[in-house]
């Protein structure tokens, strides 16, 4: 009886030690200040995806607001649609035109709030090359937002012709205060595209001269035919040379084999090393489809911490297994990281799953 029993108690210790392995134990400032049970977190559950394919999402962006809800941004031809929740499970459409524009079209945007104004990074195109990163400012969160620098990111070639620049995304460091815009270039042109980072000015609404860089490129099979949606996040409790995540998509965002990967680096700059291509644990793509759960098509990741200190992935899926852009769904699933600092996350749809805790 007495070696049943210290087997059970080694067993329990023994998973216990497993799930802190792979989770990502990053504490915000919110939790301290407004600690919940864990049994009132346990008892909320929900299920993939939170915004279903009828509600015709597309790759969204996310950021929490002063108000402590947070916003999703997606675009829906020439305007912003913009979603509130107050914990990433139950959301509002707020406004189906936070932004737009009479001519041409939106692709994925990024957000960012400087002081009491919200920015909002937009991708603007007007043809098949013509595609530019502007940027637009309100004082709320879902708007309306005003044009501010319509011309933020454009590249051109040596012979004046357009290169495409698309889903930006924008990044604070911690380390030095520094705000860096991230985008991916050359997607869909034939040409290698890639990931680039610049700096931007105090206000969010300029680069800074001399900064723009090439962060990543396509190196792995998994990627190709693009590389693009990069998004960078901190992670204090990692090693040095994992402190900087950058989270980003290969293959063509119409494909079932569209997937999420990662990299990580020492600075928000670079130079990044991406995760080993493989199937292991940890490997590169991060999410994958996965045709047993009717998931293909992960992409345009985003990540936030609850007051749980549990991180999370927010991204979209397609529900089909066919080349198509009209079958888009928002999901949420765990992203954790274990003591190696390899990233982990198991992608859920249709059953109960624990909420986040807010």
């Amino acid at each position: 009886m007495k070696t049943t029993t210290l087997g059970i108690l080694l067993l329990g210790l023994l998973l216990t030690a497993c799930k802190q392995n792979v989770k990502d134990t990053e504490l915000t400032a919110a939790r301290a200040a407004n600690p919940k049970s864990t049994l009132a977190a346990l008892a909320s559950v929900y299920q993939n995806p939170v915004i279903p394919n009828a509600q015709d999402p597309k790759d969204p962006q996310v950021f929490k607001a002063a108000d402590g809800k947070f916003y999703l941004v997606h675009p829906d031809d020439n305007k912003y649609k913009i979603y509130s929740s107050p914990d990433l499970v139950n959301w509002t459409l707020r406004t189906a035109s936070g932004f737009s524009k009479a001519t041409g079209s939106f692709w994925s945007a990024g957000s960012f709030k400087y002081g009491s104004t919200y920015n909002l990074y937009y991708t603007y195109v007007q043809g098949a090359n013509n595609k530019r990163i502007g940027v637009a400012t309100s004082t709320t969160p879902e708007g309306p937002y005003t044009d501010a620098n319509a011309n933020l990111v454009v590249k051109t070639d040596a012979s004046g012709g357009y290169i495409p620049v698309i889903d930006p995304s924008v990044f604070k460091d911690p380390a030095n205060g520094k705000v860096y815009l991230y985008y991916a270039r050359n997607v869909g042109t034939g040409t290698l595209p890639d990931l680039r980072c610049v700096e931007l000015t105090a206000d969010g609404l300029n680069t800074v001269a001399g900064t723009d860089k090439q962060v990543l490129t396509i190196t792995q099979d998994w990627e190709k035919i693009n590389i693009e949606h990069p998004l960078v996040y901190y992670a204090p409790n990692a090693q040095a040379s994992h402190r900087y995540y950058m989270l980003y998509n290969g293959a063509g965002g119409a494909l079932p084999r569209y997937a999420i990967g990662y990299a990580y680096a020492a600075s928000p700059t670079g130079p990044f090393t991406k995760a080993v291509e493989g199937t292991s644990t940890g490997n590169n793509p991060l999410v994958a489809q996965d045709p047993a759960k009717g998931i293909y098509g992960p992409g345009a990741p985003n990540t936030v911490v609850d007051d749980a200190g549990e991180r999370w992935l927010i991204y979209r899926i397609k529900t089909t297994n066919t080349e198509a852009w009209n079958d888009r769904a928002i999901c949420i699933d765990v992203l954790f990281r274990n003591t190696a600092d390899q990233l982990i996350c198991t992608p859920t749809k249709g059953t109960n799953q624990t909420a986040p805790t807010f």
